[in-house]
């Protein structure tokens, strides 16, 4: 089953402020030029259509500009590099392009000129719409930065706006996650993820939290902020197609849906990861992460890959099965079964007659998905059908 289409994915690591709970590949204040990063990103592009000419061949489907910081970079840097994507790739519709976004780094000049310079969803990186939650997460902007932000982009013609919420920040309570959640729908954006937040290794938040400095919500309180915001977003019109992430019909991440769906996708750029679903049962691979040693790695030779892995037979379906049900279609029978050469349903049975008594997954058109009650507690489910 081969995929005829590609995402993009570009990695831009520069931040104002490394955020105490952020583990992505970032740097603070960083005194790389724009122009030699964006150099090194085409330059890698080029390597690729080289040495895989039948990546010309497939139909641009996403690009997505990720961070970092991408916001800091000008619209004449953006411009210049969708330009360049624009020169060797075709496509059948018109493309998903989107530019994460900071609220404390633009202006409404500047989302005005991103969107002439060809971007057409913003994903803003709000996080909380409370002044006191923003100070713990140590972000750069205030209620007001995120609430003018997101006028701004209406007002410059995006009509393709998600928003991003951390839900079970550090003193945070039930009340006041329902007035995040409030204040979300208010705005009425096309897409809204809401993550809970999570403590990753190597990070100021970290170590915090093993010192018992950092005062979470508890498991029950998580739960209970996890359940409101399904049954507030559902019932505010969003359909909830992935286990964090709402967005009204039809405006759906077309790049993200790649990533659920084991989309091809290139990454460009410092630490940035790509997939291809062939040959085989898939490879990925990944870059450099310091910025400096990748634009060198680019000049001297085309690309900065710093690791490759293919994956066996075991890993790929490991992959299909967790990627498959955190999506609220679930995994169709009739996908994997062409994907795999073999029967979910019953290599599975037993596992899935349990779950399905449980009322933890269901069956419905030849499609296996995780229930309400199975997306609460999704990836013990998931780890169980593996």
């Amino acid at each position: 089953m081969k995929d005829q289409t590609i995402g993009i994915y570009i990695h831009i690591p520069f931040c104002v402020k490394k955020c105490p709970y952020c583990s992505f590949n970032s740097i603070e204040n960083s005194d790389v030029p724009e122009d030699s990063y964006i150099d090194a990103l085409l330059k890698e592009l080029a390597y690729y259509m080289h040495k895989t000419p039948d990546l010309s061949e497939k139909s641009l489907e996403t690009v997505y500009i990720g961070g970092g910081t991408p916001s800091l970079i000008s619209p004449g840097g953006i411009e210049r590099l969708l330009r360049g994507i624009n020169s060797v790739f075709s496509y059948t519709r018109q493309p998903e392009v989107t530019l994460e976004v900071n609220p404390g780094t633009v202006t409404f000049e500047k989302l005005l000129q991103f969107k002439e310079a060809g971007v057409n969803r913003l994903s803003l990186g709000i996080q909380s719409f409370s002044d006191k939650d923003l100070k713990s997460l140590g972000r750069i902007h205030t209620k007001r930065d995120a609430l003018n932000c997101f006028e701004y982009a209406r007002t410059a013609g995006f009509n393709n706006i998600g928003i991003d919420l951390i839900s079970c920040i550090p003193g945070q309570i039930l009340t006041e996650w329902s007035s995040e959640l409030d204040a979300a729908i208010s705005l009425r954006p096309e897409h809204i993820s809401a993550y809970t937040l999570t403590i990753e290794k190597d990070t100021p938040f970290f170590r915090l939290d093993k010192e018992g400095r950092l005062l979470l919500p508890s498991e029950e309180e998580q739960l209970e902020m996890f359940e409101l915001t399904i049954n507030r977003l559902t019932s505010a019109g969003y359909n909830h197609y992935e286990v964090s992430n709402y967005s009204l019909q039809g405006l759906e991440s077309r790049h993200n849906s790649r990533y659920w769906d084991s989309g091809d996708y290139i990454g460009l750029g410092a630490g940035a990861h790509s997939y291809r679903s062939s040959p085989d049962w898939g490879v990925r691979w990944w870059n450099i992460s310091l910025p400096d040693d990748y634009i060198k790695s680019i000049n001297n030779s085309g690309q900065a890959i710093a690791g490759l892995e293919r994956l066996t037979e075991e890993e790929a379906i490991t992959e299909g099965i967790f990627l498959g049900l955190r999506k609220s279609n679930g995994i169709s029978y009739d996908w994997f079964s062409e994907r795999f050469n073999f029967s979910l349903k019953e290599s599975r049975s037993q596992r899935i007659a349990i779950l399905i008594e449980d009322g933890l997954i269901s069956e419905r058109e030849n499609t296996l998905r995780l229930t309400s009650k199975g997306l609460i507690i999704a990836d013990t489910v998931i780890t169980s059908l593996i």
